[in-house]
């Protein structure tokens, strides 16, 4: 009292103003709450889809050092180490320092490989859909780490390798898609875990098949590469459109497209290899669809092959086929196509891409004749006129910088009509 008047207490809690005559053990009481929350340590979470990360050491209360998880194939070996992906929580008002490690892997039986250098900046986002790269990194050549600073605004922050693209994204997309006319989603088979997997066609069919050419894209044989999921998608968001373009190329081709074809990886967080510990960009030339033992080890490439098998066989030609891959640094197409007529829609296809999009050859059209285990094997097989593009995630010339999601999207739509006007 004062005054004989009561004393009018106002205050503020996280923005909220408390009414006067608040009781007092009331105020002491969301003031204690207050000081408890900031006062949370933070923590890691890793409890959702696609996520991963290895050894979390503690250094304060806001330094850490995280190891790359990795993952190793069907013999224990070849490491690959291109996928972290976590959340760290209570994190707001805070600048955190986290250190990267354990990246030095082994690639086609050959150790040293390391999924990280200077130019390759990790991604944050506040509410795990828009994507930024952190600008704050310092690479230690010796010991092959990378040491991030970030400064969070909200009371989570994801940290990435790349921008996620896990399986429930891909099940958005084709339920928006699957309900326009000119598109058709199947299911072709199963993941070793029981994962659908899906082809997509998409054409005119009011138009009969045999008037049009027959183009295939194929992504996400390795789990880490979400920047192909992205080309993915915004090569079936452009050819099933009302753009009138995208109508004039579904009068003239049939586009078939295999969207995810490691969608275990894709949900759980590995990097290259199926849930069985197979590369499912290897072992192409030697899976057999008279195998049961093939089948079970490899379903993923057993599936892919029997459709695109079965395509082959009804007498219905492929004009291009395109396998989508991303690498850290180099940026190229490579293909085992020996015949004139493929070798010059392919030729020009590395023309038109190189012209007309951002696609940033690190090198000339590679054309080779040495036997491959991967996708390119069809050509051996099948004649099939396929190539392998492998995307850098680094920053280009061309760009000046690394490919956005958006940029991605971007790419897709113009490589179904590079794909169209190489093959016309």
């Amino acid at each position: 009292m004062r005054n004989g008047k009561s004393l009018q207490l106002s205050v503020t809690f996280e923005g909220i103003n408390v009414p006067p005559m608040t009781p007092r053990f009331l105020i002491a009481l969301l003031l204690g709450v207050a000081s408890l929350a900031q006062a949370q340590s933070v923590t890691f979470n890793t409890n959702f889809e696609d996520a991963s990360l290895g050894k979390i050491e503690k250094l304060d209360e806001t330094t850490f050092r995280c190891h790359s998880l990795g993952q190793s194939d069907e013999r224990g070996r070849n490491r690959q180490t291109n996928w972290y992906y976590f959340r760290m929580d209570h994190v707001k008002g805070r600048d955190l320092t986290i250190t990267l490690t354990d990246f030095v892997g082994e690639y086609d039986d050959k150790p040293g490989a390391v999924a990280m250098n200077a130019d390759i900046r990790p991604v944050f986002s506040d509410d795990n859909t828009t994507w930024k790269p952190i600008e704050q990194m310092e690479w230690d050549n010796q010991k092959k780490e990378a040491t991030l600073h970030v400064h969070c605004n909200a009371d989570s922050v994801w940290i990435a390798h790349v921008p996620p693209y896990p399986t429930s994204h891909l099940r958005r997309l084709l339920d928006e898609l699957n309900g326009k006319p000119p598109v058709l989603v199947e299911t072709i088979g199963k993941s070793v875990n029981g994962r659908d997997l899906f082809l997509v066609t998409v054409t005119n069919t009011a138009i009969p098949e045999s008037e049009k050419k027959v183009l295939w894209l194929i992504a996400r044989e390795h789990a880490w590469e979400t920047g192909t999921s992205n080309v993915m998608e915004g090569a079936l968001r452009f050819i099933s459109s009302n753009d009138p373009r995208a109508a004039q190329l579904r009068d003239k081709i049939i586009f078939k497209a295999i969207p995810m074809l490691d969608p275990d990886g894709c949900a759980t967080g590995k990097v290259r290899f199926n849930a069985n510990g197979y590369d499912v960009n290897r072992h192409w030339d030697h899976v057999s669809l008279q195998s049961k033992e093939d089948l079970r080890l490899m379903p993923e490439i057993w599936y892919a092959k029997r459709a695109i098998y079965a395509w082959a066989e009804s007498g219905r030609p492929t004009d291009l086929m395109v396998n989508l891959h991303n690498t850290e640094t180099t940026e190229y197409v490579e293909t085992n196509a020996t015949d004139t007529t493929s070798r010059e829609h392919i030729q020009k296809f590395f023309d038109l891409l190189s012209s007309k999009t951002s696609f940033d050859p690190s090198r000339p059209l590679v054309l080779t004749t040495v036997p491959t285990t991967s996708t390119n094997s069809l050509y051996l097989q099948k004649r099939i006129p396929v190539l392998l593009m492998e995307q850098r995630i680094s920053p280009g010339k061309k760009l000046g910088r690394a490919a956005t999601v958006e940029d991605r999207q971007k790419f897709g739509q113009e490589l179904v009509r590079c794909m169209a006007e190489a093959v016309q």
